[in-house]
């Protein structure tokens, strides 16, 4: 009479994956071409320096953080700070005003992308970022991970970086509020609104109108809304 045998468990199973992997079709990302780059947490600066896109893309420890793409309101309000803070510089031929996706370095492993940026005369920029920026603009987006990455995030990664000084734009607030580095964290230098003028510390003299700012930001013909022609 024959036995039949039960085939035995290994004794080391396979790990599961953690993460069940998609499989492309018509219509949906092409998933599979992922597998032909880094996992989270394993970029090298020098593969996300390599990234070929037009979005935009911070880089933390090895993880790429993608950032929304500026809405008009948003592009117009950069625009409008980055030819005041140009104009006021190159007047006084004090440096380089530069603007995203241009990068700064704030840690070893770690870039942000501000809106707007100036870097002394003197300072370093690299052909992919620097890090000698000494004033830095943000707009704020829309959303409460983009509020918390700008208002809370970035802030301390600039105090770390030892950026003297840091505006941050609020459309959904209409307020600007320029920073200063005391020691190893900012102090609130103002919270300005319209009515009112931003002075900077860093550079004398700087200032903006904050009810111009914004109106800026105002278009005059009608923007269709999204899915609109």
């Amino acid at each position: 009479m024959s036995t039949v045998t039960e085939p035995q468990a290994s004794a080391t199973p396979k790990p599961l994956d953690p993460v069940a992997e998609p499989r492309s079709q018509r219509g949906t990302p092409t998933w599979e071409m992922a597998r032909f780059h880094p996992h989270q947490g394993e970029w090298t600066e020098e593969e996300y320096f390599s990234l070929e896109t037009n979005h935009l893309i911070e880089f933390n420890n090895g993880v790429l953080e993608f950032l929304p793409m500026p809405e008009l309101i948003h592009q117009l309000l950069s625009s409008f700070l980055y030819e005041s803070l140009k104009g006021f510089v190159r007047e006084r031929k004090l440096g380089t005003v530069l603007y995203a996706p241009y990068r700064v370095r704030v840690a070893e492993g770690k870039h942000r992308e501000p809106d707007v940026l100036y870097v002394p005369r003197g300072g370093t920029m690299h052909r992919h970022y620097t890090g000698d920026a000494k004033l830095v603009i943000e707009v704020v987006s829309e959303g409460a991970d983009n509020r918390a990455r700008d208002l809370v995030e970035k802030r301390a990664d600039y105090a770390a970086a030892g950026i003297p000084e840091y505006w941050i734009v609020d459309p959904e607030t209409q307020t600007i509020t320029v920073l200063a580095l005391d020691g190893e964290a900012y102090k609130t230098h103002g919270e300005f609104q319209p009515g009112q003028t931003a002075t900077s510390v860093l550079l004398d003299g700087f200032a903006v109108d904050v009810q111009a700012c914004f109106d800026a930001a105002n278009v005059d013909d009608e923007v269709p809304e999204r899915g609109e022609a």
